[in-house]
């Protein structure tokens, strides 16, 4: 990756794109699963945003336009738990604030859809409020 830095979106990458392909994969072969888990991991601690860049390359090479902070936050509100992100205290306030986070990443999913509808857009606003 470049010497900027990555953008915000470039961390959602491997919980929301990269993850459940994993485990997708995990179902039908576990060992190679594990071990590109494994080399992911090391590979964007020791270049953030790895995977962001590698994700833009195959877009840009199939000719493809997206908007990638849309598309992540249309599929956050579709991922499984972010387990990596999970208070994992059994105290119903830390078990209260994980179910909070889940609720909150389904309305921030709806957001690409509602922006244009002003109306339901503020009341989303709102809700968050």
């Amino acid at each position: 990756m470049s010497e900027e830095r990555p953008p915000i979106t470039a961390n959602l990458i491997l919980p929301i794109l990269i993850k459940p392909i994993l485990q997708k994969l995990e179902r039908h072969n576990s060992q190679s699963a594990h071990t590109l888990r494994t080399a992911i991991a090391k590979a964007e601690s020791t270049s953030p945003g790895l995977m962001f860049e590698l994700v833009l390359s195959i877009l840009k090479r199939a000719d493809l336009t997206v908007n990638m902070t849309e598309s992540l936050l249309r599929l956050q509100g579709n991922t499984p738990e972010f387990e990596e992100y999970r208070i994992r205290r059994t105290e119903e306030p830390f078990q209260d604030l994980n179910k909070k986070s889940v609720a909150l990443r389904k309305i921030l999913a709806r957001i690409p859809d509602e922006i244009n509808d002003r109306k339901t857009f503020l009341e989303t606003i709102k809700y968050l409020t």
